[in-house]
């Protein structure tokens, strides 16, 4: 039996993880959005010193929804004192029957990475590196396969385990971050998912995204 409405929602969670008070933050990047969904919503904090949680509801994602991908664009803030790294990880969306839902059909790609505020720090020595193959926008390098699949060039099935996705030298001018609009700095996280038949399974998972101290990166 083939699902021919699909309600896929993923949960976004910022941590912190610290060496030592204040010295990483990650929090809201801005107000997420959604385009091309059918009965979709996405909800979340617009402002860059509030808790990244974000919930996603892809809506219709069988041919139903006539468009031709879902997207949604999650603004992730991130602060630090030192090098840092980004990872995340995900639990659900596991599902035994090949023809239902698979993390690979979510497409998952990072862009746009930019400072915001005249607290955050340029740094000329070393830059900030998004890990392969993350650095796309899936909606637009999703391609349709042989078996009539859509696949990406980066998705869900690209994190295993906790996933450094993101790393680079410090991003604040100040010692101590204290979640100011202006010592920031913002990527987009973008989610795709292809409009296609799905047989019935688990159609849910939860991202959490932690900042932690990364490898050495002079600034």
């Amino acid at each position: 039996m083939r699902l021919r409405h699909l309600l896929m929602v993923v949960i976004l969670v910022g941590v912190a993880q610290t060496t030592s008070a204040q010295a990483l933050d990650i929090s809201s990047g801005g107000q997420p959005t959604i385009t091309g969904a059918v009965n979709g919503s996405v909800t979340g904090n617009a402002s860059v010193t509030s808790d990244l949680v974000v919930t996603i509801n892809f809506g219709e994602v069988s041919p139903l929804n006539t468009n031709s991908i879902v997207k949604v664009i999650v603004p992730i803030a991130i602060r630090s004192n030192q090098p840092y790294q980004v990872a995340v990880s995900t639990t659900g969306l596991t599902n035994a029957n090949a023809q239902a839902l698979q993390a690979s059909d979510v497409g998952l790609g990072l862009q746009n990475l930019r400072v915001l505020g005249g607290a955050g720090k340029i740094c000329t020595q070393s830059t900030h590196i998004i890990r392969s193959p993350l650095d796309n926008d899936p909606a637009i390098t999703a391609t349709v396969g042989a078996s009539g699949r859509v696949s990406y060039t980066s998705s869900l099935g690209n994190v295993s385990g906790s996933t450094v996705i993101l790393s680079g030298p410090q991003l604040s001018k100040n010692n101590s971050i204290n979640r100011q609009q202006s010592d920031v700095y913002v990527f987009d996280a973008i989610f795709a998912v292809t409009p296609q038949f799905f047989a019935t399974g688990v159609s849910s998972a939860t991202l959490i995204f932690s900042i932690s101290a990364g490898p050495n990166a002079p600034c």
